[in-house]
Formats: structure tokens, C-alpha cells, sequence
């Protein structure tokens, strides 16, 4: 595990599952690649999952938001979507037996009600074999805010994304 975790202003909660997130088959990702992007942290798993036809490539990426808007989260949700991208293990396309899940999750402190509350309404940002999912953690009240219903279309996706969540972050 890299140290770079300990000493971060959520030093705790992201000490906790930074170890979490090892614990469950996660690698820490190079803090060169991630931290010149304004990022804290980075981890990745990727495997073969038979459910998915192929290689399946899984990474959280953690910022710290003092004074998070909805456009400063659409801003991060998207560079920690192409920073995953660009640092799959597998270079085939998504699509190609390969598929891309990034879970990027912002650190504040009294987040805005009104922003957790569409948060967790807006479906995840769907690309092609990939999808974004933008996670709030308030370290004022230890809430986890991420999108909370299941779509008809793509329920076993989206109740697999929510168990990811829980399983690493909750």
C-alpha cells in the first residue's frame, strides 16, 4: 500500500479503505500517473470475469472537493473516467472482450443536499462497455452518496456497481 494515504486530510476514513480496497483484490496505481491530475488516490483490480465475456477492468479514484457544485462533479467524474481509461491493464478497446468500470469518489465536507440528492437519482454515466459512477463521501457526516435506484434496463449491472460501493467504501 502506498503511504501517500496516511497523511491526507481523510487520512482516516481513506486509510480504512485503502486497506479495504487491498484487502479485496485491489493494486494501488502509481502516484505519478494520478497525482500531477489533482487525484489522492488511485487503486485498480482487472480479471477475467466469465458474466462480462472477457477482461473486466475496475478503478476507484479518490479527490479531495472542499467546495463541491454540480459542474466540479461532472469535471472530476469525467477525468477520473479518462484517467481510467488511459491506465487499463488491457489495451483492447472496450467492447473487445474488455469493459471498463470507474468509480470516482469526491471527499467533502457538508455536502449540498440538493447535489447528494440528485446524485443519487442521476444514472451513472454510461459509455460504450464502460460506465462512470460518481460517489460522494462527507467526512462532516460520514455519508456515502452514490445513485440509488435500479433501472429496469441494466438492473444486474446497476445492483452489481452498488455492491462494489458498499463492498469497498461502505
Amino acid at each position: 500500500m502506498s503511504g501517500d494515504v496516511n497523511h491526507i486530510s481523510s487520512g482516516p476514513w481513506l486509510t480504512h479503505v485503502s486497506q479495504r480496497l487491498m484487502a479485496n483484490g485491489y493494486r494501488p496505481m502509481r502516484p505519478e500517473g494520478y497525482q500531477p491530475l489533482g487525484f489522492m488516490f488511485a487503486v485498480n483490480r482487472s480479471g477475467f470475469e466469465i458474466s462480462k465475456f472477457g477482461m473486466v477492468d475496475r478503478t476507484f479514484v479518490f479527490a479531495d472537493i472542499p467546495e463541491l457544485d454540480a459542474p466540479k462533479l461532472q469535471q472530476f467524474s469525467k477525468a477520473a473516467f479518462e484517467f481510467a481509461k488511459k491506465n487499463k491493464s488491457v489495451s483492447l478497446p472496450n467492447g473487445l472482450f474488455s469493459c471498463l468500470f470507474c468509480f470516482g469518489v469526491i471527499i467533502t465536507s457538508n455536502a449540498d443536499p440538493t447535489l447528494v440528492e440528485a446524485l443519487r437519482a442521476s444514472q451513472p454515466i454510461t459509455h460504450w462497455s464502460a460506465f462512470e459512477m460518481p460517489i460522494i463521501f462527507d467526512l462532516a457526516n460520514g455519508g456515502l452518496y452514490y445513485y440509488q435506484t435500479t433501472p429496469v434496463w441494466g438492473a444486474a449491472y446497476h445492483s452489481s456497481f452498488r455492491r462494489e460501493v458498499q463492498n469497498n467504501l461502505g
